[in-house]
């Protein structure tokens, strides 16, 4: 089963968007957005809501609960 970053990497490379620019239209820092994608941040809730509204993508789908192919745009 793969975690919290492997998805949101997905997600991000499908967009064709840098963790750079995820962090832009997120507001959070890049140095968040790196730590998540190597799973070595705990999970602030209101951040990863921003990050998933960025992405154009429920909550949920971040977290890989099922009935979301974690590869549509």
């Amino acid at each position: 089963m793969e975690g919290l970053g492997t998805r949101l990497k997905k997600l991000r490379l499908a967009r064709n968007l840098t963790v750079r620019e995820l962090a832009q239209r997120a507001g959070v820092s890049v140095s968040y957005v790196y730590a998540i994608e190597a799973g070595s941040r705990g999970h602030n809730l209101v951040k990863l809501q921003r990050i998933a509204d960025a992405l154009g993508v429920p909550l949920s789908q971040l977290w890989g609960e099922s009935g979301h192919d974690s590869d549509a745009n």
